[in-house]
């Protein structure tokens, strides 16, 4: 499939990077993992995605002897779409973890996200440092195959991060 959703380039402002990272460092001096998603719409450009905003949905911290996870609600599940205005869509899901920044199996089972090229950004650490992606796991969503780990130098050419 080329040319098709696998190859976007995504635009960031630093400031959705900046309010995920807020999010995401406050639910972990919580103890608990959270999750955001990027909204955005298509670019000037066949194969670029301007992202716009971050979106928190309802969730739920899961504290269990084996560690910690987050889920959305019910509710946040059935009205995601109502928090799009028209020609937006959510583009990547991006949550943390306590430590090392991984997709785990409890991530594959709650990705929120499943549309082919769909991103997973993972942050290590309870974001405690300035969110910057090369320094998070970032998976791409292709159908057959799973969430796919994207090295460093495609994370580069596959973000552009701006003012």
């Amino acid at each position: 499939m080329s040319g098709g959703p696998l190859r976007t380039v995504y635009g960031v402002p630093q400031a959705v990077l900046d309010d995920t990272r807020s999010f995401l460092r406050e639910r972990g001096l919580e103890g608990c993992e959270g999750t955001a998603l990027w909204v955005g719409r298509p670019g000037p450009s066949d194969g670029e995605v301007d992202i716009t905003r971050v979106f928190v949905p309802e969730q739920v911290c899961l504290k269990t002897p084996d560690g910690v996870a987050v889920r959305l609600t019910e509710e946040a599940h059935y009205t995601l779409t109502d928090h799009l205005e028209v020609g937006e869509r959510f583009y990547c899901r991006v949550h943390s973890h306590p430590k090392e920044a991984y997709h785990s199996e409890t991530d594959d089972a709650n990705a929120v996200i499943t549309h082919q090229g769909a991103i997973s950004v993972v942050v290590p650490f309870f974001a405690r440092k300035p969110l910057r992606l090369k320094g998070c796991a970032v998976y791409r969503l292709e159908h057959g195959r799973g969430w796919l780990p994207l090295a460093e130098a495609e994370i580069a050419r596959t973000f552009g991060v701006r003012p």
